[in-house]
Parts: structure tokens; C-alpha cells; sequence
């Protein structure tokens, strides 16, 4: 009777714990859906809405070109579903737009088809790819069961033209990509709250019509989630008979287990008869939610009723001994069903077992867990790594806690007889942007007179790994280093942009002897094995990118992430894809047609300085040297910077601009005066709009055209004031017409015939024939420069100079010997 009572007043407090929670979830919730009525993730029933506002997506090149949506799915979610829309800039030709996303840390790919390099652990996540147009049509994704959390996704253009395109000469196309997701919320999920219990075996009874869904938390150090099935039977309510019940058992992690879902462990109940035992064992995540679903695999109906036994049980252990202390573990929170809206949810009951006068006998419950997994259970010794951090970015190791001296271990001992685990934490978000590289090997001062020694490791993430019959890894990715030849002596793979939370290396050392290519697993003499590992966290591949390519960090959407930015034609994750790579010599070729060809501006420049046009000399000198300089610093392989590459490309187009100003000026033959000004006025106005798009059609066309309107003007005057064709037929047929020629030949090249393959030759033909065409259509000298600063009033001191007019310029000179 005591424990009758007992029983009674634990169910009238846990409904009354029930609907305090309960009420205060519905109170919560209104208030949220009130404050939540002006912001664009609403509440609304059993659906949360999120919408991202369009951003800018760029061309896929490398890495560096992806756009980062980040994406925060709350837990208990059945389906998201997300409505991608596209858009581009009127009159642009619509193009195709690829997401990749995925759940906990950035998506690796290689969208160009690009290697990978050796030792690099990929497709470690589910993946889900979208293509659509940028043509506002709307395209769906469905992901079911999504895990809660962070997800990110990767947006790119998939354009594959190499073709480089004059701002300005053609539409500037802009592509933009919306984003709305709709969340839908399981609602009716139960959740379990596990107790130490001592002296009662307690079963929760349910009543199953269709799938049913619960939640427990996993506390730290627990080794084991043992998911406990009896008296699992149909009932038909007319004829009151049973049968043998179809019922499948899953749980998972993180997230609402579904029919193919990843880590989720499942197990089939169907052959089970009446009163036996049903139990699913898995391995659990720490410090985290967990999710069972019962799925009756027969139709049910109104007649018909699955009724089911659960218990959870938790195996947990020490970290220091390893061993098993206790089997039913507690969680840190109240027991309080605020994921239930559903008034039809029935919850479950709480009943007492009568085996064993209601005594649960903790050896006898292991006993039979064992015969269940025939094997020894037991805990794995298990070491915590400590964080250490450097400066920058995704700079980290993990190592060993200090001694009780306070130094580190450089030799780690573990045991002989059972597998180690190793932990340690990843931040979200600050540690997923880099690679990390683990390592791991035998001391090579171990003593192998007796036999050798092997070290299989398991690196895996939030799960511990696991070995299997043949000493390799259920999950996770295996490495192995031994002392002998026939393996490696060391081993290590990188993980690029790791996923945040616990990871597990798992470590199982063997003995072995070996003859020749055969070797034979054997007893180990010794209780230990001694070893070295390491476990730290760079940008890109170590911060490095081989020998064609520079390690960045980048910024996408608020989130840094590092990324290698090949070159030379080497591509992949760590520039080491050489199927397109260009050989040494046409690297070099490329360099010196790109720099020797602006040597074609010194006849121009001796010309100037000839005929007396020193301003003029003094550009095409300035544009030689800073166009060579730049194109050697701008240079993939065979490269020198002088200076800073910005400065270098601002002096580069300054100075091609300003040579076609003073040239197009020097041909208009004005008055002095008039001509210093405009000299003057075009270094500003030009210095000005380079600063502002150094490669915008407008910085060329505006000075250019404005030059070729004051020439025109100039020449009419000239015409009309010498009643003659101005300048000279001569200089028409000789200069003018092939200077013309060669300066639209140089023009059309640079805007329509540039590809990224043909760069350093259509390139170097524009710097040749600019500076031919400059050669071509520089006027004559002056017959007599002007007098500057003279007044007319008043007679230079110390002489009787008499004022000289201005004589009219002729471009008749050419016949006169030397023009």
C-alpha cells in the first residue's frame, strides 16, 4: 500500500509538472507569435517560416567566388522545404545557379572537376545540390528529418565561358538569389526523462497507432543507450487475441530518425514473441538530444492496437577507470513536454514491474545485455585533449593535460588490452574555416625484439569509432601506422572546414610478427604502447597552397573561411591538380611577351624627344615602365613586384590614358597656352576617373573622345583660317589613315578577342600596336616655339626684343629633311 501511494502521488505531481509546462508553453508561444508579427521568422501552428534577402552571386573561378547562406533549423523538425528564387539585370540572358548545402560547417566540392589532394577526407556530410535559372522561376528542395543546427550553403554561378568582357563595352549582368524555408515541426513528440532507480524496474506503456516519436537527453560520459522492447503485442479489441508484433525501433542523434536518414541505428522487432525482449544498442553523442521512434510495420485500424514495454536504459562510465558504475542514468533537465501542442497526445504511463518482488538486480540486467551483445562489456580507457591556441585564425593544436609537473607528454602510453579513445571540441563557427591534420604513429623507440607493433586509428565526429572482425573502422576514417615496412610508419589525413562539436580518435594497438609480405597478429608481451599523434588546425593545407598558389581567408555572408587561389593553370583544393596546368615555358614565354612587348614604345619615345615633344616622351616613357612592371608583378609563375600590384595596375592605366590624351592634344596644334592648360586639366580628370574604375569603358572613352573633339575643332579653325585642307594630304596618306589602323586594330583586340587562354598574346599585340600607332600619327615639330610669360607692354629687361606672333603650324615639315 505504501507503494501504491507512493506511485500515485509521483503520477499526481508529474501531471501537474505537466500542465505547468504545458501552459506555460502555450503562454510562451502566444507571446512569441506576438512579438514575432513585424520580423521575417514567424510562428505560425506547426510551421516556422525564414526568408534570407536576395544577395549577389558571382561566377565560379575558385573557392573564393561562393556566396555563404547560413541557415538556424530548430530542433523537432519532419521537412524543410526551401524556395529558391533567381533573378538577373534586364536584358542579361538568364544563367545557372548551383547550392550546395549541408548541415554543421561549409560544404567541400570541386564544382571544375578539380583533384583532391592525397590524405584529404571528403564527403564526411550529406550533401543536397540545387540547379535553377535566374529567371524568377521558383525551385524546391525538400530535406527530411533535417538535424537542428547550423546548415550552410554554398551559391555560384556554373559559367564555364573563359572569355574576359570590357566593362562598359558589354551589360553588366548581375545575378541575385532569394531564399525562403518553411520548418515543419513534428508536434506530437513525448520526451522521456530517465532516473536512478534502484529498487523498481519501470517500463513506460504505450499504446501505438501509427509512428511515434520521443526524446531523452544523453548526459556526459555515457557509454551505451540501451532501448528495451517487451510485451509488445497486437490486440484485436473484438476477439481479445494477440500476435507476434512488427515493430521497428530507431534512434538517432540530433535529429527525428526517418527511413533514410544517416547515423541512425534501427532495429526490427518482428520476429520477437510475446514477452521476449526487443533491444536496439547505440551509441550515444554526449551532452546531447536523442530521438526513438516506434514504427509499427502492419496497418493499423480501429480494431487493432500495438501496445508496447519501453525503458531506456544508460550504460555510463568513469573517465578515469573506464568501467561501468551505474546502468540508468539521470538527465539535467525537469521532465516538461514543451514540444507537445496536440491535446490528443496521450502520455505515457508509468508502471512498476512485479518481476523480482519490484527489485531490479543490477548484475543480473548486465548479464543479460551481455549474452545479448556476446561479448564483454566494458568501458574504453578515455583521455580529453586540451586546446591550445595560436595567433590567427583556425591556428589551434590539441594536446595532452599537463602532468602534475606542469609539462606536457611527449610519448602517450596506452593500454595493450582494450581500445583508447581520444576527445576534443571544435567550436562552431571560429574552427570550422581551416584543415586539421591528424596524425598519428608508433614510438620508433618501442622494443620489437619479440614481435612488431601496429596502431589502427578511428577519426570520427561525434560518434566514437568502432572496430569490426577485421580491425577496421564501423565508421569514421581509419588510419594505421606499424613498425615494420610492409605499412607506413606514420599516418595522417586532413579534414577541411571540420565539422564543429566533439571528435573522437580512436586508437587500437596490435602485435604482430611478420615474414617476408605475410604477417600474423600475435599476444602482446608488453602492457602498453607507446605513441605519437598530433592534432592541429592550419588555413588551407598547412597555410600552404603547393608551389602555384596563395593561401587567403575570405569573408561570405559574415563567416571566414580560408581557401587556396591557384594559378598558372593548377587548380583544386591545394593547387595540385595539374591536368591543366601550363608548362614552364609558355609561363616564361607569357611574361616576356607581356613585358619586352612595351619595349615597341621607345622609337615613339625617341621620336617625341626628336621633334621637341618633351611632355609627350615623358608619358610614353612613364606608360613603358609602369606597363612592364605591372605585368611582371601580375604574373602567375615568373614574377617580380616593384612595388605594391594596386599601385603598379593605377600607374599602368593612368598612363595608357594619358598617352592617347597628350598624343590626340600634341595632333589638335593649339596655342601654347591653351595646350599647357589642357595638359593639366586631362592629369586630373583622368587621375580622377582611374581612381574611381580604373577598368570602366567611360575612364577610356570620355578623355578619348573629349581629345578627338578639340583635335576636330582645332583642324576646322586651322582649315578655315589657311583656306586649305588641314593638315597635309601627305601626312593624311602617310601617318594619319595606317596610325588610325593600327590604333582600332589595338582597340578591337583589347575588347572583343581577349580570353583567359590567349591573354598574354592578343594583350601584347595592343601594347605593340599603340605604341606603332603613336609612332604613325605624331605630328611634326613646331617651326618656332612661342615666348611664355611675355607681355606685350613690356620688353624683356636687358634687351630690345621685339614681340613676335604666332606662327601658323603645318604638318608640311614632313618633306623637310629630318621631320
Amino acid at each position: 500500500m505504501e507503494r501504491q501511494k507512493r506511485i500515485m502521488g509521483v503520477r499526481w505531481a508529474a501531471s501537474i509538472v505537466l500542465v505547468l509546462c504545458f501552459a506555460g508553453a502555450v503562454s510562451s508561444r502566444d507571446v512569441l507569435q506576438q512579438n514575432d508579427t513585424d520580423e521575417t521568422r514567424t510562428l505560425q501552428g506547426e510551421v516556422v517560416r525564414e526568408v534570407l534577402a536576395g544577395r549577389q552571386v558571382y561566377e565560379y573561378r575558385s573557392y573564393k567566388d561562393v556566396q555563404i547562406f547560413h541557415f538556424s533549423i530548430p530542433p523537432l523538425v519532419s521537412h524543410a522545404v526551401f524556395n529558391f528564387t533567381a533573378n538577373d539585370t534586364r536584358s542579361c540572358n538568364a544563367r545557372n545557379i548551383t547550392t550546395i548545402m549541408q548541415a554543421d560547417s561549409y560544404p567541400v566540392i570541386n564544382p571544375d572537376g578539380a583533384e583532391f589532394p592525397e590524405g584529404l577526407w571528403i564527403n564526411r556530410t550529406q550533401m543536397y545540390e540545387t540547379t535553377l535559372k535566374s529567371d524568377l522561376k521558383p525551385v524546391l528542395l525538400t530535406v527530411e528529418f533535417p538535424q537542428a543546427g547550423d546548415w550552410y550553403m554554398l551559391v555560384f554561378i556554373n559559367d564555364t565561358s573563359n572569355r574576359i568582357t570590357q566593362a562598359g563595352l558589354f551589360p553588366s549582368c548581375h545575378s541575385w538569389l532569394q531564399v525562403k524555408v518553411e520548418y515543419h515541426i513534428q508536434p506530437q513528440v513525448s520526451t522521456i526523462v530517465p532516473e536512478i532507480h534502484s529498487q523498481n524496474n519501470i517500463y513506460l506503456v504505450q499504446t501505438v497507432k501509427d509512428i511515434q516519436y520521443h526524446k531523452f537527453y544523453v548526459p556526459t560520459s555515457t557509454w551505451m543507450i540501451v532501448v528495451n522492447v517487451t510485451n509488445c503485442d497486437i490486440v484485436d479489441l473484438k476477439s481479445n487475441s494477440s500476435s507476434t508484433c512488427p515493430l521497428e525501433l530507431s534512434v538517432r542523434a540530433l535529429a527525428l530518425p526517418g527511413p533514410n536518414t544517416s547515423n541512425t541505428d534501427k532495429q526490427s522487432c518482428y520476429h520477437i514473441s510475446p514477452g521476449e525482449e526487443c533491444i536496439l544498442e547505440s551509441v550515444p553523442v554526449e551532452e546531447a538530444w536523442h530521438y526513438l521512434s516506434l514504427t509499427p510495420k502492419q496497418e493499423l485500424n480501429d480494431t487493432l492496437e500495438l501496445v508496447v514495454s519501453l525503458k531506456i536504459i544508460f550504460i555510463s562510465c568513469t573517465e578515469e577507470s573506464g568501467n561501468i558504475y551505474h546502468l540508468v542514468s539521470e538527465s539535467p533537465e525537469p521532465s516538461c513536454l514543451a514540444s507537445q501542442s496536440s491535446e490528443e497526445l496521450n502520455t505515457p504511463e508509468i508502471l512498476v514491474s512485479e518481476e523480482n518482488n519490484g527489485i531490479l538486480e543490477e548484475n543480473s540486467t548486465l548479464y543479460d545485455l551481455q549474452e545479448v551483445r556476446g561479448q564483454q562489456l566494458t568501458c574504453w580507457p578515455k583521455h580529453r585533449l586540451e586546446k591550445k591556441t595560436f595567433g590567427g585564425n583556425y591556428a589551434f593544436e590539441y594536446d595532452v593535460a599537463l602532468d602534475e609537473n606542469g609539462t606536457s607528454v611527449l610519448v602517450l602510453n596506452i593500454t595493450n588490452d582494450s581500445p583508447t579513445v581520444l576527445s576534443f571540441e571544435l567550436e562552431h563557427i571560429i574552427d570550422i574555416g581551416g584543415t586539421l591534420l591528424i596524425e598519428i604513429g608508433v614510438s620508433p623507440f618501442m622494443n620489437t625484439s619479440n614481435h612488431n607493433y601496429s596502431l589502427v586509428g578511428c577519426v570520427s565526429h561525434r560518434l566514437r569509432g568502432e572496430f569490426d572482425s577485421n580491425n577496421s573502422c564501423v565508421r569514421g576514417h581509419r588510419l594505421e601506422s606499424n613498425t615494420t615496412g610492409f605499412g607506413l610508419f606514420s599516418s595522417s589525413v586532413f579534414i577541411p572546414y571540420p565539422e564543429p562539436g566533439p571528435w573522437h580518435l580512436t586508437l587500437l594497438p596490435l602485435c604482430y610478427t611478420n615474414n617476408g609480405s605475410d604477417y600474423e597478429y600475435v599476444d602482446c608481451t608488453s602492457e602498453i604502447t607507446s605513441l605519437l599523434f598530433g592534432i592541429t588546425s592550419a588555413s588551407c593545407i598547412q597555410g600552404k597552397c603547393g608551389h602555384y598558389g596563395s593561401c587567403f581567408q575570405y569573408i561570405s555572408g559574415g563567416f571566414i573561411f580560408s581557401t587556396c587561389v591557384c594559378d598558372a593553370g593548377y587548380r583544386g583544393w591545394g593547387c595540385t591538380d595539374k591536368h591543366q596546368a601550363l608548362p614552364d615555358w609558355e609561363l616564361l614565354l607569357a611574361t616576356l611577351l607581356l613585358t619586352l612587348s612595351n619595349l615597341f614604345f621607345l622609337p615613339a619615345i625617341f621620336l617625341a624627344l626628336k621633334r621637341k615633344y618633351y611632355a609627350e616622351a615623358l608619358v610614353y616613357t612613364f606608360t613603358m615602365f609602369f606597363s612592364t612592371f605591372y605585368h611582371a608583378c601580375d604574373q602567375d609563375a615568373y614574377s617580380f613586384c616593384l612595388m605594391p600590384l594596386n599601385t603598379m595596375q593605377f600607374c599602368d592605366f593612368y598612363s595608357a590614358i594619358m598617352s592617347f590624351w597628350v598624343t590626340l592634344i600634341a595632333m589638335a596644334d593649339l596655342h601654347h597656352s591653351v595646350y599647357s592648360v589642357l595638359h593639366m586639366a586631362g592629369a586630373l580628370v583622368i587621375a580622377l576617373g582611374v581612381e574611381y574604375d580604373r577598368t570602366g569603358l567611360w575612364v577610356f572613352a570620355i578623355p578619348a573622345s573629349s581629345a578627338f573633339i578639340i583635335m576636330t575643332v582645332s583642324w576646322v579653325w586651322h582649315c578655315k583660317k589657311q583656306h586649305q585642307c588641314y593638315p597635309s594630304k601627305r601626312y593624311w596618306l602617310v601617318c594619319l589613315i595606317p596610325g588610325t589602323i593600327l590604333a582600332v586594330t589595338g582597340l578591337i583586340c583589347y575588347a572583343f578577342l581577349e580570353t583567359l587562354d590567349n591573354y598574354h598574346y592578343i594583350h601584347s599585340a595592343w601594347h605593340a600596336t599603340m605604341a606603332l600607332s603613336i609612332l604613325c600619327i605624331l605630328p611634326p615639330a613646331r617651326k618656332k616655339d612661342e615666348f611664355v610669360g611675355c607681355d606685350e607692354s613690356q620688353p624683356l629687361p636687358g634687351s630690345e626684343a621685339q614681340l613676335l606672333s604666332p606662327q601658323e603650324q603645318n604638318y608640311s615639315l614632313l618633306s623637310q629633311p629630318g621631320a
